[in-house]
Parts: structure tokens; sequence; C-alpha cells
């Protein structure tokens, strides 16, 4: 026997609200869980009679001298055996297929709330911590599922199913045995507790072995440069010996609890072979009743040992339930409204900010911030880092909503607009030209899923990068893999503002599309820009000169106000400024 190393010390204060509400997510698997459950009674049922069937041929076969008592017995014995065998395989996928539904409702949940969730909340969540709600959390429900659901309801119909027998037996020897199984129970629950503690220090002391062992491995170089190796081994050795003594504070648990329990399983045995040999002696009971009850004992024992067990693996997904609905109850902050505007299908692209303040925590970023975009223009916004110049694209991209003013396109409050009309009218291309596990296809259609082969071709052509696609493996069909690891940094990029021409909007957002790459492969990206950004607003927040220079308008943002705004040689004629980051760009380039 082993006992399992689950459960969680993750706080539940409503359990009965959490199976509620687990409920309610799967309530459309009722009609299978019933079955699940009815079909796992069958099984059980069919496992309890086999001692009665013994039992009835030994006093009614052996002891009576009557063979075809005994053949009748022993077939009766087989058939529960195959209905037994047919309905536990039955059942066990039924059980499983039934968790396995519920998670993949809660998997596909939780992954649509994740996507829908704000900037706002991104910003305060750590990536680790949501991937391990969907890893390490899903995964605890899976253990439940796939082992913990099975064991508890054959174990507790079992458990019943064994107490109803014996007390049918003969409530004498069901007594007796019900003082001995008390006993146990007490015991395994004052070993859970104590395990459960145990096993709260194990886990916390392995994540401390684990971010000790990465640090000395991923800091090596560092390690070996200055000839730490001995007190790097030296506090590495401090978390591990604490990682060996809670496990050893869970080995003199399990020491004791094992051997208590097979005693007290021996202790129950001598006790029913003791009162029960004397009454078989004495008449009082027939040989068959006690052979059945000693039957009966053994998985009597067994089952409740496993119900301990299960306890673990059920509280374990019960915490990570907790943590998942914790996450699902999370709301944005930038909604849409019950009844949205939409554009209509000319958008101009004029861009407003109207005395915007915003600031991402308590201090302001923008403090009434005002500037207008003309359609159709291409501007600059040049700062320093930390003015403000990407909070202006993430308003206009509505990431964030300002807590003062408004942002407007064509004098539509973006807050008033449906997502969906706003993404039509306003496309991002971020630095990084992120790309999906996926085709080329996929990639490209991303913004606009309904375009065929003919529009991506006619976009490939448009911007000059036909001629690359055809070159690739598969055309179309070639598969960028994830985060597009199969392309180049430019060639990535080249794709990314593709998608945002096929998309056709009104107004670019770009945050330095250009600035990863190479002086050969910014030609060949700049050129596609030109053809993507002609006859449609741009706003560039711009890192380099380059950028700067090529727009028909530059604004530079500095503590969240427009400090200067005109073209590039304005500035530099007009805004010292402006001029100083001219000078830290020049040299930046030399």
């Amino acid at each position: 026997m082993k006992y399992m190393r689950y459960g969680g010390e993750y706080e539940i204060e409503d359990r009965a609200g959490l199976l509620r509400r687990a409920g309610r997510i799967g309530r459309h698997l009722l009609r299978p869980a019933l079955w699940a459950f009815t079909i796992t009674l069958v099984a059980t049922v069919a496992r309890l009679l086999g001692p009665v069937v013994v039992g009835r041929g030994i006093d009614d076969g052996i002891a009576a001298q009557d063979k075809n008592a005994i053949t009748t017995a022993a077939v009766i014995y087989l058939v529960l055996l195959g209905v037994q065998y047919a309905s536990q395989r039955v059942s066990q996928y039924a059980i499983a297929r039934v968790g396995e539904q519920f998670l993949l409702r809660l998997r596909s949940r939780v992954f649509s709330h994740l996507t829908r969730l704000d900037m706002p909340f991104y910003d305060n969540a750590k990536t680790g911590v949501l991937v391990s709600r969907m890893t390490a959390d899903i995964e605890s429900i899976t253990e439940f599922v796939n082992e913990g659901a099975v064991l508890a309801l054959t174990n507790a119909l079992t458990t019943i199913g064994v107490a109803v027998a014996m007390m049918v037996l003969d409530m004498q020897l069901a007594l007796a045995v019900f003082v001995v199984i008390g006993m146990v129970v007490l015991i395994s629950v004052l070993f859970q507790r104590t395990v459960s503690t145990a096993y709260a220090r194990v886990r916390e002391s392995i994540g401390r072995v684990l971010a000790s062992l990465q640090e000395g491995l991923t800091g090596v170089r560092v390690v070996q440069a200055f000839t730490q190796e001995g007190p790097q081994s030296a506090n590495f050795g401090r978390v591990n010996e604490r990682y060996f003594e809670a496990n050893m504070t869970a080995a003199r648990a399990i020491s004791w609890y094992f051997p208590a329990i097979n005693f007290l399983r021996t202790a129950g045995i001598a006790v029913v072979l003791f009162i029960g040999g004397t009454r078989v002696i004495s008449g009082d009971l027939s040989f068959g009743v006690l052979v059945a009850f000693l039957l009966y004992l053994n998985w009597f024992f067994e089952p409740i040992i496993n119900l301990a067990n299960v306890y673990n693996l059920f509280q374990a997904s019960l915490a990570a339930l907790a943590k998942l609905f914790e996450l699902l109850d999370a709301k944005p902050k930038v909604v849409e409204r019950p009844d949205p505007d939409r554009l209509p299908d000319a958008v101009a692209g004029e861009l407003a900010l109207e005395d915007v303040s915003f600031g991402y925590v308590e201090d302001l970023v923008l403090e009434d911030f005002s500037l207008v975009v003309p359609a159709g223009q291409r501007l600059a916004v040049v700062g320093e880092t930390g003015a403000g110049k990407s909070t202006v694209a993430k308003l206009l991209m509505r990431f964030y909503d300002p807590q003062r003013g408004r942002v407007t396109i064509d004098g539509h409050d973006l807050r008033d607009l449906a997502f969906t009309s706003r993404a039509r009218a306003i496309a991002l291309i971020p630095q990084d030209g992120f790309l999906f596990d996926g085709s080329l296809r996929d990639n490209l259609r991303y913004a606009r899923p309904g375009a065929d082969d003919q529009a991506i071709w006619d976009v490939c052509r448009a911007m000059g990068i036909d001629g690359w696609v055809r070159s690739l493996p598969d055309g179309l069909d070639t598969e960028v893999r994830e985060r597009g690891s199969r392309f180049s940094a430019g060639e990535r990029q080249l794709v990314a503002l593709g998608r945002a021409f096929l998309a056709d909007p009104a107004v670019v957002v770009l945050d330095e599309a250009t600035s990863n790459l190479d002086p050969e492969t910014e030609v060949q990206v700049e050129g596609a820009l030109r053809i993507v950004l002609a006859g449609r607003t741009a706003v560039v927040i711009a890192h380099r000169l380059r950028s700067a220079e090529r727009a028909d308008r530059v604004v530079m943002v500095d503590a969240g106000r427009v400090i200067a705004d005109g073209t590039h040689d304005e500035l530099v004629a007009t805004s010292r400024e402006y001029q100083a980051l001219v000078e830290v760009w020049h040299r930046g380039v030399a």
C-alpha cells in the first residue's frame, strides 16, 4: 500500500458552493453521470454477492454433501464474476468520460475567459501563474477524474454494501467488526491530517529545491567565473536538507499508519474467528456465513484506506477548482457597452485624444493630454523611455480606458463602439511580429478569417512578397511553427504587415515595426510598410531617427504631455528637447 502525495494547503471557504458551481458547469453531464453511477452500482452488487454465493455453496453444498448445490453455486459465482468484469470495464470508462467531458468544458471556458480579459488584468497577473492554472491545477482535477472518482465511487459503494451485507448476515459479528472499523476510521483521520501538513511542507520544499537547482545551473558560468562552486553547493545543500526533513516527517507518519492498519485488520480477523468460530461450534452460526463474513471483512478495510487516499485527491481537485473559479471571477475593466455603436463602412480615420488623463496604478502617465491626428496622416510619437509613447498607442487600441477624457475615431468615443467595429477600423502591428502556430495562410487572414486565397495573393503581390511566399516549401500551407520560429524576424514582420493589409483598416498603430531588424531586412520591410500605410492614418511609436524623418508629423512626449509638435525639420530647428533626442539617436547609430 502507498499513500498518495496529493492535497493542497489552499484554503477553501465554501466547499458546498464550489461543488454547486462545478455542478452547474457539468449539468449537461447529468444523464451520463447517472448511467456511470448505475453501472458502477451493478458492478459493486455483483462483487458483493460473491461471498454470499460462496457461503451458500459451503452450507448447502459441502456441508450437506450436495454436488448439485456446489455446481449451482460455482456457476452463479462465475456468472457474477462475468457481470462484475463487464460492468466494471464500462463503469471505469463511463466515469472517466464524464470527468474528461467536464474538464473539456472547464478548460475551454477558462481559456475563452482569459482571451477576453483586458490588459489591466495581465499587468497584475503573472504568466507563470496563469499557465500553472491551465496545467498543474487542471492536472490535479484530471488526477481525481482518472483515479479518484472511480476509487471514490466504487469504494464508497463497497463500504456501504459490505456494512449492509454484514448486518444482514449476522448483526452480532457486524457490531464487533464495526468497533474495529471505528478505530481504523479514527486512525485514518488523524493520519490524514498529519500527512497533509507534511506533504504541504514537501511541496513547498521541492519548489525551493527546483528554484535553487535552476538558479545554480542557469548561472553556472558566473559560479565558475568567481569560483563559488563550494558556497553554491552549500546553499543547495541547505535547501535539499529541508526537503529531506519534510519527506522524513511524512515517512514517519506512514511508518506508523500502515502497520497500525495491518494490525487492526489482523485483530478484526481474530475477533471474527473467535466469536464466529465459537458460535459455529455451538451451532449458533453456519460455517458458510463465517467464511462469507471473513471475505467481507477484508473488503471492509481496503476501501476505507482507499477513501483516505481519495480524500487527498479530492482536496487537491477542490483547491484547483477554487483557483480556476477565482480566475473565472476576474472581471475586465475594459468592457463593451450593452448596445454598442458601429462605425460606418467608410471610415476616414481621424483620431483624437481629448483632455486624456491615464495611469496604470496611481501615478498618472498622461495628464490632460490632447492630440488630434487628421485622417491619412503618418504621425511619429517620440520621447524618452517612460514618457508615455506606448501608452498613447495602447489607448488608441483601447487596451485601456482613460480615467478622464476620451479617445475617438471620426468623433466616435472608443468606449461607445463595439469591439469588432473598433478592431475593423484600427489595426496593430507590434514590434515583434507575433505569429501563431499554424499555416502561413491562417496567420495572414487572422484578422479577416473569411478572406480567400485570391485576396491573400493580391495582398502579397501588392507588398512584393508573393515571390518569397511561392519559394516556401508549401506556399501558403507552410507551417510557421510556434511563435513563427520557422521564419526570421524580418519575415515575421512581413507576415504581420500582410495581416494588417488584408484586414484593410483605416488606422494602423505601429510600435516601431523595424527596430529589431538588420539594415538589409529593414529596407525590405520599409518598402512593404509604405504600401500598407498608403492612404491610411498611421501612428508610429518611434524609437529611431529614420521613423521620425519619414513621418508627416512628429509629436514629442515628455512626462505625459506634448512638448513639441511639428515636422521633423521644424522640430530640429525650434525644439531644444527634440534636438537633444536627435543627437542621442545619432550617437546610437554611430
